[in-house]
């Protein structure tokens, strides 16, 4: 097998798979997922962080960065310090960067030559970057859909219940685990064929799921033997790429044939399609992103061409709110996010290696066709959308800051069939989104003391007024096990900060207002960098108290007085303030209902809710 993929055009494969194959017809009650279609009755919050640990995103070599740097291809340069890695490999202690194995000739076992020099976190996904331990999945009043149920086994949450032609789905991989279980260093759990079962159950289709497949060829060929006994057809995830322990194609080279290799699609572009005993073989890559999108964009299109009937998909015209770039060459398939903003719809690109989170999010889907090196910001598209509900003129799109108390306001909506959809942004990109007209609005967050903005800020990219609504403030409390009492003789230490900081402010303005004698407190030595820094040196015991978010201090079971706050605002333009879904919004805002729903959330304010105030420098 060729290291390298002959690709064929995405329109090509299409016409492959429906000239060449029908999928077999099989009745089987067997046991599935079957939480599709309902509603969360709670929220759904992430067991795991993950990644777990930095893992490789590519096949190849794990080196230092700094020793490549002088690299070409017509003076590489021979490093003996490297090790062999796997694309989900963890990365060894005192490395930082992966090359792939293109780029690398090899000398001899003991050293390899670069061809290319590499930059630091090249090829690496970094150690919870996708999803950390606590965050909120899915909320209450969520309904379900496929991508959920792929996203909340892979997050280690335990799924919940929701003539036929059945699909046999095989998961492979060494590096894989069973659901509801911890994996460790460079294992992942094994999520993808349940969320390919759960997109199949969509359009009627029944999957019957197989053990987990090692990297063996004989294990692989023993599960599709079987497998093509019992189903319509079958789809392999993982083991469709051409490494090493990549072994699909052979497989079915050796008993079958294959139809194709490689289509120039992404994401899935590693993707193939065999026949075992007249029964169509599909191999998916093990990425969820890859394997979603041959299952939309070539199997289900397969599936109707053969006169299955697959439901009508709806097609939304909108304007997009970000420039989408493309390969020349390749069919793109993005996911996005679309929402009413004014009276046309708006679309927001996700990003491309946001893991499962990204599918979560989504609600449409953007193809970008390969004669095309992509589409502007501004410019008119359609999209095809992958979910319905909220519909999208009940979805709020914003950019800024993110705060739990967006996760909680977005769990209120949800009780409306409402939703809000938060892009994190810098506040410059922010702003500019919002004068462009290109979302509802944005979130900033203002520190406040005294019920004044401690900072002035810049607003000059907002050509028009604008206004902030409150949604909530974040209160700020003197932690502490047991509050001192400064009128003793005792000498109480307190937290080194930076004086230019919000938490020194907060900290120095309760001392001056409470007249504390500067001889009864103490500056630690070493500076503390942030809140956790501070609430785990009160836990120590190396100091008796710091400033810090009320809510994080509740976490420890910290209290302390409140000495300030930060506002979470809502900023919109004075042209959009009138309208239909921000009055909603700040009716909603003010509301007893969602000053009950939000008490949930320890450490905030909700006095100053839905308050209304127009922006100044």
């Amino acid at each position: 097998m060729s290291r390298f993929l002959t690709l064929i055009p995405y329109l090509a494969a299409q016409k492959i798979l429906k000239t060449s194959v029908r999928p077999g017809h099989q009745i089987r009650t067997v046991p599935v997922t079957k939480s599709h279609g309902h509603i969360c009755h709670e929220p759904v919050f992430s067991r795991l962080t993950i990644p777990n640990s930095a893992v490789s995103l590519r096949d190849g070599y794990a080196v230092i960065a700094s020793e490549s740097h002088s690299a070409t291809e017509a003076n590489p340069v021979h490093l003996k310090t490297f090790v062999p890695v796997h694309t989900g490999s963890p990365i060894p202690d005192g490395f930082d960067a992966v090359i792939m194995q293109e780029d690398v000739r090899l000398n001899d076992s003991d050293s390899i030559a670069i061809l290319k020099p590499a930059r630091p976190g090249q090829h690496i996904q970094k150690a919870g970057s996708e999803v950390g331990t606590g965050t909120m999945v899915l909320p209450a009043g969520h309904l379900i859909s496929p991508e959920d149920i792929g996203a909340m086994i892979g997050y280690g949450i335990t799924s919940v219940q929701v003539q036929k032609t059945v699909a046999g789905l095989i998961p492979t991989g060494d590096e894989l685990k069973e659901p509801c279980t911890a994996p460790g260093p460079g294992e992942v759990i094994a999520s993808n064929c349940e969320m390919l079962a759960a997109s199949l159950e969509t359009i009627g289709v029944e999957s019957l799921i197989y053990p987990i497949v090692p990297d063996d060829p004989v294990k692989i060929q023993n599960a599709i033997e079987q497998a093509v006994r019992e189903c319509s057809f079958v789809i392999i995830s993982g083991g469709s790429s051409t490494g090493n322990r990549d072994h699909t194609e052979n497989v079915l080279n050796e008993i079958g044939s294959l139809l194709y290799h490689g289509v120039a699609m992404r994401p899935g572009r590693t993707t193939l399609a065999g026949v075992v005993d007249e029964i169509p073989i599909f191999g998916v890559p093990g990425t969820p992103a890859g394997a979603l999108a041959v299952l939309r964009e070539l199997i289900i299109p397969w599936l109707s061409d053969t006169g299955y009937p697959v439901p009508i998909q709806n097609m939304v015209e909108v304007t997009l709110a970000d420039t989408v770039p493309s390969e020349l060459g390749t069919d793109d398939f993005i996911l996005m996010v679309t929402g009413k903003v004014g009276d046309e719809y708006k679309a927001m690109m996700l990003p491309r290696g946001g893991g499962q989170m990204s599918a979560v999010k989504s609600n449409a889907v953007l193809h970008i066709a390969r004669n095309s090196e992509g589409i502007k910001q501004g410019k008119e598209c359609v999209i095809r959308l992958t979910q319905t509900f909220p519909h999208p003129d009940n979805i709020y799109l914003l950019s800024g800051l993110y705060d739990p108390i967006l996760d909680i306001l977005d769990q209120y909506l949800r009780k409306m069939q409402r939703k809000i959809f938060v892009r994190k942004g810098s506040y410059e990109t922010t702003l500019l989104s919002i004068q462009n007209g290109n979302i509802h609005g944005g979130i900033i967050i203002r520190e406040r003391t005294d019920g004044e903005n401690w900072k002035k800020q810049d607003y000059s990219f907002l050509k028009e007024k604008a206004y902030a609504i409150t949604i909530a403030e974040r209160e700020y409390i003197l932690a502490t096990k047991g509050f001192p009492d400064f009128k003793s003789d005792k000498i109480f230490k307190y937290p080194d900060i930076s004086q230019d900081s919000f938490l020194y402010h907060l900290m120095d303005a309760y001392f001056q207002k409470n007249q504390v004698n500067p001889q009864r407190i103490l500056k630690q030595d070493h500076i503390s960098n942030t809140e956790h820094e501070i609430i785990q040196k009160i836990l120590e015991e190396e100091i008796d108290f710091g400033p810090c978010s009320s809510n994080l201090a509740s976490e420890f079971e910290l209290e302390g007085p409140v000495i300030g706050c930060e506002s979470i605002d809502l900023i919109v333009r004075e042209e959009d303030i009138e309208s239909d879904q921000i009055q909603y919004m700040i009716h909603l805002l003010g509301s007893d209902e969602w000053n009950k729903e939000a008490w949930i959330l320890p450490g905030y304010n909700l006095k100053r809710s839905g308050r209304v105030s127009l922006l100044q420098s």
